[in-house]
């Protein structure tokens, strides 16, 4: 009786740890590859790296060519709601 409580506790508690390591992740994006082009673009400019020039001083040489214009305050405000219309905001 003991031994099957406590293999059911250690079965329990190794669930438990894997569940949570995975988070809300999953293993979709650990095993899939990035995507095509477009998306991995899309991506990029919602999650730009680099510092904005209306937050903090504008400093040239630390935003690659490519990266020269960043978004609009309005345009930034505007990424979530517009992608995810059910959150009302």
């Amino acid at each position: 009786m003991a031994r099957n409580r406590n293999r059911l506790l250690l079965s329990t508690a190794f669930t438990v740890a894997l569940l949570s390591s995975i988070g809300c992740r999953g293993f979709h994006n650990f095993f899939t590859p990035p995507g095509p082009l477009n998306k991995q673009q899309a991506s990029a400019v919602v999650h730009d790296p680099y510092p904005q020039n209306d937050i903090g001083p504008y400093d040239a040489a630390s935003r690659p060519p490519s990266y020269q214009k960043p978004l609009a305050e309005p345009v930034r405000n505007r990424l979530i709601p517009d992608a995810m219309p059910w959150l009302g905001r």
